[in-house]
């Protein structure tokens, strides 16, 4: 096939998955994505403007905020989420801070400190000052703080997979991640990152309604960013396969390419160009979503279904990875 007709087909499929697409340069709600939005002409009426479909969503009261973050919280593993710098913000006087190191009970519990210690692991700094400095205030080393995959994430609601579901907001503006505890504490917390907006620019978002907009399914689980990128080790397709995923998630061209026989790759490239980074999380999570559904000694075939939203229903998609000549397993389609 032609590389124009594979570089317009991935174009197409790019624009399907990544429902309600827009280039972000000319979309007013894509540049307030993740941020809390107050209405400064009326009453105060808080909104949330959801980075993946760029919709606002009324938080109307403490349930709202809980209901959001049920709904439409998107799974993290611990290892990616200490990579976001912890904020501290003590919303009201009624959360409990028994060791008076001005991090409450809430937050400490949730970060794994010791509520009733200052200094949880003894190391003569207690623990907000360590967590104010990017320290560890469970060991004495210092926090692996990765700012890109941060900047990444603005604005998103993260719920930890491997504890109790603890939710965290990354706010766009200090670009650090702070704590939801209880709805009423939620709501709360969400409120204070709020921006004025007039009623005439409040209006040029569409309303999302949650019931209608998410189903209520278990959180996506965001895989990390690829690991040694431009090191790929696709001796085998199943490699093959969550390294491309890896890299298209990280907008990492050079190293996406490798995975892929060289008659893709320019359409690879120019597909990363073409997608902004909410559609290469989906893209990326379509290919490490796909199941191994046919084998031969020198082909994989790994299939899915895509769900689009706007349209109600499902589409088959399938990857096929084929064993090279020198012993590689490659992908010949996206």
């Amino acid at each position: 096939m032609p590389r124009k007709i594979i570089a317009t087909t991935i174009a197409l499929f790019a624009i399907l998955i990544c429902d309600n697409f827009v280039f972000a340069e000319d979309n007013f709600a894509a540049k307030l994505a993740g941020k809390i939005l107050l209405q400064v002409e009326k009453n105060g009426e808080a909104w949330y403007v959801n980075p993946a479909n760029y919709k606002k969503y009324f938080l109307n009261r403490p349930r709202d905020a809980f209901e959001l973050m049920r709904n439409i919280g998107i799974g993290i593993t611990n290892s990616n989420l200490t990579k976001i710098p912890i904020g501290n913000l003590n919303i009201s006087d009624t959360l409990s801070d028994i060791d008076q190191d001005g991090l409450s009970n809430n937050l400490e519990n949730a970060i794994g400190t010791n509520p009733e210690k200052n200094d949880t692991d003894e190391d003569g700094y207690d623990d907000l000052t360590e967590i104010a400095n990017n320290y560890d205030p469970l060991s004495n080393k210092k926090i692996n703080i990765d700012l890109d995959f941060t900047k990444n994430n603005l604005g998103k609601i993260f719920i930890q997979i491997e504890n109790n579901g603890e939710a965290w907001y990354i706010d766009p503006i200090s670009e650090k991640r702070y704590f939801l505890s209880a709805p009423k504490d939620a709501f709360l917390s969400m409120q204070k990152f709020g921006l004025g907006i007039s009623n005439d620019n409040i209006s040029k978002i569409i309303t999302g309604v949650i019931e209608a907009d998410e189903p209520k399914n278990p959180p996506k689980i965001e895989d990390p960013p690829c690991q040694d990128c431009n090191s790929p080790e696709n001796n085998n397709a199943d490699s093959a396969m969550s390294g491309a995923a890896s890299a298209i998630r990280a907008n990492n061209s050079e190293a996406a390419t490798k995975y892929f026989i060289p008659e893709m790759q320019k359409a690879i490239e120019y597909t990363l160009d073409f997608l902004n980074s909410e559609g290469r999380l989906t893209l990326g999570n379509i290919l490490s979503g796909a199941k191994l559904t046919a084998s031969t000694e020198n082909k994989k075939t790994y299939s899915t279904e895509v769900y689009f939203s706007m349209g109600g229903y499902k589409v088959p998609v399938s990857f096929y990875v084929e064993k090279q000549e020198d012993g590689k397993w490659l992908l010949v389609n996206l």
